[in-house]
C-alpha cells in the first residue's frame, strides 16, 4: 500500500484495535508506546496521538509502504516502511502471539488478520 491517503486510514483503523504499540527504531534508539489512539495529518508529519500527551510524529513521504506481518513468535504488525526501504515504524498488535498462550486471543488475531492481511507480502 503506496497511497498516502490509504496508509493514514489504515494507521487510524489500526490504532481503533486498540492494545497496540507504536514502535519507532533508529541505530541507537528504539521507542515503544502505548495506548495512541488518534492519527492527525499536519502540513508535513503525520501525528500519532494527542499533542502535548504521549505521540510520535511520522513524515510518510511519496513511495512509503506499509505491510502486514504476522510471524510464528510474534505479535501481528502493520511496518511502515519509507521510500529508500528502511522501517519508520511498526504498529503491533498485542494479544495477537500465539507463542505466548496465556496472552493469546484467537478472535482479536482473526479480526487483526481479516482486516490486514491484502497488505501481507506487498513489499
Amino acid at each position: 500500500m503506496t497511497g498516502r491517503e490509504q496508509i493514514l486510514a489504515a494507521l487510524e483503523t489500526a490504532l481503533e484495535f486498540g492494545e497496540t504499540s507504536v514502535i519507532v527504531r533508529s541505530s541507537g534508539a528504539i521507542a515503544e508506546v502505548h495506548g495512541l489512539l488518534t492519527v492527525r495529518q499536519g502540513a508535513e508529519w503525520v501525528t500519532l496521538g494527542e499533542e502535548g500527551q504521549t505521540h510520535v510524529h511520522l513524515k510518510i513521504e511519496a513511495g512509503s509502504r506499509l505491510l502486514y506481518r504476522q510471524q510464528d513468535e510474534a505479535n501481528a504488525a502493520l511496518e511502515l516502511a519509507g521510500p529508500d526501504g528502511e522501517l519508520l515504524c511498526r504498529v503491533t498488535f498485542r494479544g495477537t502471539n500465539r507463542a505466548k498462550a496465556e496472552n493469546y486471543t484467537p478472535e482479536r488475531a482473526a479480526k487483526i488478520r481479516e482486516c490486514f492481511s491484502g497488505l501481507a507480502g506487498h513489499e
